[in-house]
């Protein structure tokens, strides 16, 4: 047993002390190795969701993440692990926080210990920079983009998902390589070439990301929007983000799905994007005060709980199967459902949608009904009737 995992087990016997804990966050980040869970698809840190939240995995021995990559081997994902030594300890924790993760996961399948990025460095605050000075950095994105990418290759690709990368993609700031000077607003961006002969215009998240590709400083590096990636792609051009890294390549058809995920963004404001969880409690007062008035209400096939994390802050998310009602119908129904689940919610926050719109369906796909109506055929005989 390493001597993180020995603490770790220490710490839960001891009724999490707090001693034990400083000791902890010392050994992770002066040990001699941890190993990270790593995705080659997306040439990252591999990212999960935990309770909402984007969660990177540590492991304090080697075989430890090899049991985890495993593991998600059987759920369809390609994972391996990235050794990490002391030297290189802050710049991967800083790593972390360009990627978008919260929180760490110590020794996932073992006695494991989920702690916040923050108790490990100082999250850097930008709110006081002016926004021209701040350094390009798109921990959303990366985290949205190198979640799609690992989802479309295990084939658990959701909406949602999609959804989050082009809002993301759009709400980004970019750096890119500009060959020679700016003359009347006029900047030449080099090509990149692909593997397959295509040529491409690189766009990046963050300095970081450009690095990979101009390490050697041979270009200039400049600030870019959406706009200018909107702009290449209606003149035919192909623009590739991160080519080095998660490698999302967009071209006329990709806008055209921008635009329909943003659906109308007001001029100048910024749209929500959301992340579906299974939450590890559901008040049973909702649920039992909930159901008899569901059972009575003509037009409810069935409905769900989910977890919703927005803007950083986590809800419920409830889900009612309105059938084939209209939508005069529906509305009162979701009217009535808001107002008896405001009753019983006590202070817990709540978020409704039926289970016909688009992140209805996404919600509620492989999830269980708290309640579902019961049909019976009467054309259908009785059994056991003498």
């Amino acid at each position: 047993m390493s001597k993180l995992q020995d603490l770790i087990v220490q710490y839960f016997n001891e009724d999490k002390d707090k001693k034990i804990f400083d000791q902890i966050i010392n050994e992770l980040q002066t040990c001699d190795t941890v190993w990270s869970a790593f995705s080659p698809i997306t040439k990252n840190h591999f990212v999960d969701y935990v309770q909402g939240r984007p969660t990177a995995f540590l492991f304090s021995e080697q075989e430890y993440c090899k049991q985890y990559c495993n593991h998600m081997k059987q759920s369809g994902f390609t994972v391996g692990s990235a050794e990490c030594s002391k030297e290189n300890r802050l710049s991967m924790f800083a790593d972390y926080h360009r990627s978008g993760f919260e929180c760490i996961i110590i020794d996932n399948g073992k006695r494991y210990l989920v702690i916040e990025l923050s108790d490990l460095i100082n999250i850097p605050d930008y709110s006081e920079i002016p926004l021209e000075n701040r350094p390009v950095i798109n921990p959303d994105l990366v985290c949205s983009a190198d979640r799609f990418f690992q989802c479309l290759e295990s084939k658990t690709l959701t909406p949602d998902k999609e959804i989050n990368l082009l809002i993301d993609t759009y709400n980004a700031k970019y750096v890119i390589p500009i060959q020679g000077e700016i003359t009347n607003n006029t900047a030449n961006i080099p090509a990149l070439e692909r593997s397959d002969g295509l040529k491409v215009v690189p766009f990046f998240t963050d300095i970081a990301e450009y690095r990979k590709y101009d390490g050697k400083g041979k270009y200039k590096p400049a600030m870019a929007d959406y706009t200018q990636i909107e702009s290449f792609c209606n003149a035919g051009e192909t623009v590739v983000i991160n080519p080095l890294g998660f490698n999302f390549t967009l071209n006329k058809k990709t806008i055209d799905a921008v635009h329909n995920a943003l659906n109308a963004v007001p001029k100048g404001g910024k749209t929500d994007r959301a992340v579906i969880f299974t939450p590890e409690k559901v008040p049973a007062k909702l649920i039992d005060g909930l159901s008899p008035m569901l059972d009575i209400t003509e037009g409810v096939n069935a409905a769900y709980i989910k977890g919703l994390r927005k803007n950083n802050e986590s809800s419920l998310l409830l889900i009612v199967d309105c059938g084939e009602s209209d939508a005069e119908t529906t509305k009162l129904i979701m009217d009535a459902v808001k107002e008896r689940a405001e009753e019983l919610a006590d202070g817990e926050k709540i978020e409704y949608i039926t289970a016909a719109s688009g992140i209805g369906k996404t919600a509620v796909a492989e999830t269980e009904p708290f309640f579902e109506r019961i049909t019976i055929d009467a054309s259908l005989a009785p059994e056991n009737v003498d």
